[in-house]
């Protein structure tokens, strides 16, 4: 399934797809707005509407969480 991020933090983020269910649990992978660098991560649907759903990551590897850190300290 693809879809549109927004809103990336170190515990989360807001995605634009459908077909989400609330407590449903996501496999998520991406590229990091600045450096292109891949992003895996495990979470959790916590919200939703027809489009909309925000997601609380329960597993980041180090990498990706590095990666996340860098693109939130540059955007500021």
């Amino acid at each position: 399934m693809r879809g549109v991020s927004r809103n990336l933090s170190e515990g989360g983020m807001q995605v634009e797809v459908s077909s989400l269910k609330p407590q449903e649990g996501v496999q998520l992978s991406f590229r990091s707005p600045i450096s292109g660098v891949a992003i895996e991560a495990i979470g959790a649907v916590i919200w939703g509407d027809a489009k909309r759903h925000g997601i609380q990551f329960n597993y980041v590897g180090a990498q990706s969480q590095k990666s996340i850190h860098q693109y939130i300290v540059e955007h500021k």
